[in-house]
Parts: structure tokens; sequence; C-alpha cells
């Protein structure tokens, strides 16, 4: 039995923009054991910094320390990440220094990846993933993939810069329930709408529920484009995607109905995570 660390709490992730040292006198991952607090804080800043070279040595002792892949992944490489996000997004990073931390990233997943697909116990489904047309950037599909992987589902990563013809050819191959599109850069966004046009054109779109994903997307996006769901981070992309499968798997892609129902979601999500919030100080 691992250790259960909490990562689903709403952390506040002011220190992120500082340093390592203003991290380690937060409160998070006070869940977890002094040295295990202090490797989580050391992974978060590796994956902002981007110092790939030493991230196999940040990851193996946190996984002898009975950390499980999926707590690594939802826990500090995935706030180290978002910070890498707000940066890009605010101007103080730019793709060099993205890239870099994308490689940090790219050393832990390389070590992750066999653990999450070991930890899939049962077959939940079929979902296409790929990065639009024109954008190279995979780590955060990369990222949804795996953890839909675990969570059950097969799953086909068509890769990066992945034009609308081939969603299309894999949609007719895998029949999937679930089709991920991906984008980095606002100049290649569109290219998420242009493939929702192309499914619809071809006459699939009823058959697949899209979710759509990436740093310059938004819930805003995603109902000005049709698609039935914002991913915000990989968690949210496996409960939305169960709820498809499950709940909602008799809904039509692309129905009014279906895109309400993901936007519940997200509504009882914050509502959970406020009822915590309060909790903790009562």
């Amino acid at each position: 039995m691992g250790l259960e660390i909490e990562t689903e709490k709403e952390f506040d992730l002011e220190d992120l923009k500082e340093d390592i040292e203003s991290s380690r006198k937060t409160e998070r991952w006070n869940d977890a054991p002094a040295e295990v607090k202090d490797l989580f804080h050391q992974i978060e800043w590796n994956v902002i910094e981007g110092e790939h070279a030493d991230t196999v040595g940040l990851i193996n002792p946190a996984l002898e320390n009975d950390v499980s892949a999926r707590t690594l992944i939802a826990g500090p490489m995935a706030t180290g990440i978002a910070e890498v996000g707000r940066r890009f997004k605010f101007d103080e990073y730019f793709l060099p220094e993205v890239m870099m931390s994308a490689k940090s990233m790219h050393q832990a997943l390389g070590i992750l990846k066999p653990l999450i697909i070991a930890e899939k116990t049962e077959e939940l489904g079929t979902v296409v993933v790929g990065t639009v047309q024109g954008d190279l950037h995979d780590i955060g599909k990369r990222i949804v993939a795996m953890m839909m992987e675990a969570a059950g589902f097969t799953v086909h990563d068509l890769g990066v810069t992945v034009p609308p013809e081939e969603f299309i050819s894999a949609i007719k191959e895998h029949k999937p329930q679930i089709v991920g599109f991906s984008a980095l850069l606002t100049t290649t966004m569109n290219m998420q709408w242009e493939t929702i046009k192309a499914i619809t054109e071809e006459g699939l779109r009823e058959d697949v529920k899209i979710f759509v994903g990436g740093a310059p997307i938004s819930q805003i996006w995603c109902d000005k484009i049709g698609a039935d769901a914002y991913a915000a981070d990989a968690l949210v992309a496996v409960e939305k995607a169960k709820a498809c499968v499950s709940t909602f798997k008799a809904m039509k892609g692309g129905a009014p109905e279906l895109h309400a129902a993901m936007l519940a979601i997200d509504t009882d999500a914050t509502k959970q995570k406020a009822e915590r919030a309060q909790a903790a100080y009562a």
C-alpha cells in the first residue's frame, strides 16, 4: 500500500512564483513524511526550472518511499507544470523555457509510464488523442493519455501535428467513445475547431465525444467550437471520460445535454473543493 497523499486539494501556488525555499515553508504536501514533502518540492522546481538532467534522481527516491506513479503525476509534477503554463501565458516564459520543462517531464514519464499502465485494472472504453496539426507539443497530452490508460481506457495516441484526416481515419479504425485534441499555442488552437468541422462533415460527430485541452484552451473556447468537454488537467479528463462511458453513455457527441452534463461535473467539483476547504478551517 503506497503513501496516501492529497493531490486533489485546491492548493495555493503563489510560492511557485518565487523559489524553492518559499515552497518548503508552505503546508502543501504536509500529509507526507518530511523527506517526501521535500522531494515533492524539489520535483516541482525541477519541472519549473527544466533541470532535466536531475529528474531521474528525484523520481526514483520518491518511488522508493512508496509514492505511487499516479500521485507523482497528479501531485508535484502537475503543480510544477501548472506554474510553467502560467509563466508561458503571461510571457514570463517562452518556448525555449517550456521545452526545457517538457524535457524534465519526459524524463519522469519515461520511468512512470510502465507503472501507470500496470495499474490498469479494467476495460472502460477506447480513447483517441493527438496534438492538432501545426503543434509539436505533447507533454500535457501524454500525461492525459497515461492517466486514461491507468483508469482503464485503451488509448491510441496519434502523436503531434495530427491533421484532421488522420483523426477521422483513427475514428473509423478504432471506433473510440472519446477523442481528445490538445494544443499549446494560440496559433494552433483553431485547428481544434477545424478538426471538429471535418469530423462533422464526415458524418462522425455523433459517434464521438470530443474533449479539448491545452495551455490556451478554456471552457469559453470549448463552448465556442462545439466540443463536448474542456479538461483543465489530466484528473478532470479522466473523471469526465468515465462519466461519458457510464452515466452519459447514451448521449450522442455534440448533444447540448452532454455539454451541460460535462459542465455540471466542473460545478460539482468546485463545490466539493469549497466544502473540503471549509471543513479544513472548521
